[in-house]
C-alpha cells in the first residue's frame, strides 16, 4: 500500500489520471500555489508537472483509494473512473468533485440522456437496444441510418458506430454491448457542432465560456473556433442550454457541453464531459481565466475567474498523429510560425489519430487565427 503523508502534507487536489488534461491542470495550479498530485505512472504526460505522483492506475479501486488518502480533495480527468470507487473515497472523508452520484449518471450515456430529458433539455431521439429485434424496432421508429454508442467508456469516437441497416447495427451491437445494451440515436442532420465550457462551484456560482464551433475528424475534435460564427441571439440560446445541462448534471468545476445546432436554429444537447474538455483548450491563451484554472477554482469552491476573451477571435487545432512510431516533433520550425501557441503533451510514441498536442492562435477574425494554427500543426509534422 502506498505511504500516506500527514494531513498537512497531502496534495491540495488529487487527479485520478495523469494524461494531458491533468498535465494542463497542473500547469494552471502552480501560479495559484495549489499542489496537485496525479494518479498514474512516471512516464505519463502529467507526471513531470505534478507536485507528486501516486503510482497506480485509475482503473484500480485500491489505487483510487490511495489517491484519496494522499489528497485533500479528489477530482478527475475522465468520466470513466468507477463511481463506486470514488464514493468510497468520499465516504472515507476526502471530498470528490464532481460528486460520485452525479458522475454515475453522466458516465452512462443512456442515463445521461435521460437526465437531460428529465430536465426538459432537448436531445436527439434515442432508445436503448439489447437485441437485434430492438434494433429493428429502432430502425422503424427512428429511421436508418442510426448512431449506436457504447453506454460506457466511449470517447473520441471509440465506442461509436454509424449503421446504415440492420445487419450493420447487429454487428455493432455485438462489438459495443457490455451487457446493458447500447444507446441508439436518430442521426441528426445538423448545421454545425457547438460546445460550451461551463464553470460551477458548490457555492452556486456559474459562468459560461464563449460558445465555440467545433469540427470533428473521424469523431475526434480537430478544430475549434472561438467564438462560434453565429448570431448573438443564437449564441445566447446555446449558452443557456449549456448552463442548464451542467446544472442538471450537478457539475462542479468545469463541465464540457457538446451541442448540435440545427438548420432552424434549435440546439440539442449531444454529450457532457464532467471535466475540462478538448473544445476548451483555446481558453489557455484566449480567455482571462483558462478552463483548467476555473476547474481548480470550482472544485475548491473558490470564486470563479472571468471567462471573457482577450482578442476578438481564436482558433485551436489539435495535433493528431498521422503515423506510427517515435514522436519527433519539429518544434524548432513550428516555433517560427508567428502567433502560434504550441502545446505538446510529452507523449513519446505517435499513433494515427492520437492527440499529441494542440496549437492555439489569436487574431482579429477567425480565418486568420485558423490559418496560423493550421500552419504550425503542419510544420510540427506528427
Amino acid at each position: 500500500m502506498p505511504g500516506v503523508p500527514d494531513r498537512q502534507e497531502r496534495f491540495d487536489v488529487g487527479i485520478a489520471g495523469a494524461g494531458q488534461l491533468a498535465r494542463m491542470t497542473c500547469l494552471a495550479a502552480w501560479p495559484l500555489g495549489i499542489t496537485v498530485g496525479v494518479l498514474g505512472l512516471e512516464n505519463e504526460p502529467a507526471a513531470p508537472l505534478a507536485a507528486g505522483v501516486v503510482s497506480g492506475d485509475w482503473h484500480s479501486t485500491e489505487d483510487v483509494a490511495a489517491l484519496g488518502r494522499a489528497s485533500q480533495l479528489v477530482t478527475l480527468e475522465n468520466e470513466f473512473v468507477d463511481a463506486a470507487a470514488l464514493a468510497a473515497v468520499d465516504s472515507a472523508g476526502t471530498p470528490v468533485r464532481p460528486g460520485p452520484r452525479a458522475l454515475a449518471v453522466i458516465q452512462d450515456k443512456a442515463t445521461q440522456k435521460q437526465r437531460m430529458n428529465d430536465a426538459g433539455l432537448p436531445t436527439a431521439d434515442w432508445v436503448v437496444a439489447q437485441t437485434p429485434a430492438d434494433l429493428a424496432h429502432a430502425g422503424n421508429d427512428l429511421g436508418w441510418p442510426l448512431m449506436l454508442k457504447a453506454r460506457k467508456l466511449g470517447y473520441d469516437g471509440y465506442g461509436n458506430a454509424t449503421c446504415a441497416n440492420l445487419d450493420e447495427a447487429t454487428l455493432a451491437l455485438e462489438r459495443l454491448d457490455a451487457g446493458e445494451g447500447v444507446l441508439v440515436e436518430r442521426m441528426i442532420d445538423f448545421r454545425r457542432e457547438l460546445a460550451v465550457m461551463v464553470a460551477r462551484n458548490p457555492t452556486g456560482e456559474e459562468l459560461a465560456y464563449p460558445v465555440v464551433e467545433t469540427v470533428q475528424e473521424h469523431h475526434v475534435c480537430h478544430e475549434v473556433v472561438a467564438p462560434a460564427r453565429i448570431g448573438g441571439a443564437e449564441s445566447k440560446h446555446a449558452a443557456e442550454i449549456a448552463l442548464a445541462a451542467a446544472a442538471a448534471a450537478e457539475g462542479v468545476g468545469v463541465t464540457g457541453v457538446e451541442l448540435f445546432q440545427l438548420d432552424g436554429g434549435e440546439v440539442l444537447v449531444n454529450e457532457l464531459a464532467p471535466r475540462p474538455h478538448n473544445s476548451g483548450h483555446y481558453s489557455i491563451e484566449a480567455c482571462e481565466t483558462s478552463q483548467f484554472e476555473n476547474h481548480l477554482r470550482g472544485v475548491l469552491d473558490l470564486p470563479l475567474g472571468p471567462v471573457e476573451m482577450r482578442r476578438p477571435a481564436a482558433a485551436m487545432v489539435n495535433i493528431l498523429g498521422t503515423k506510427k512510431g517515435p514522436a519527433e516533433p519539429r518544434v524548432d520550425f513550428a516555433s517560427s510560425v508567428e502567433g502560434a501557441h504550441i502545446h505538446l503533451y510529452g507523449k513519446s510514441e505517435v499513433r494515427v489519430r492520437r492527440k499529441m498536442g494542440h496549437v492555439t492562435a489569436l487574431a482579429s477574425e477567425a480565418d486568420a487565427a485558423l490559418a496560423i494554427a493550421r500552419r504550425a500543426v503542419e510544420v510540427i509534422g506528427l
